[in-house]
């Protein structure tokens, strides 16, 4: 059985992409890339992160 607490942590990457309002601007660019499109590729990477977490509290002994 999935412990709940855990299960908690998958709203930190559901929530973070609808901030966009809040980052929906160019300045500031790293590598010439606008603020807002890094900060979805690191949405992305977070999810990735916080699901391994997840999955591996949760998961069951083998």
């Amino acid at each position: 059985m999935p412990k709940p607490r855990a299960l908690w942590l998958l709203a930190v990457p559901t929530a973070a992409p609808l901030m966009t309002p809040f980052v929906n601007r160019i300045e500031p660019a790293f590598l010439g890339v606008p603020f807002f499109y890094w900060y979805q590729f690191a949405c992305a990477f977070l999810a990735i992160g916080v699901l391994t977490t997840v999955y591996l509290m949760t998961a069951e002994k083998r």
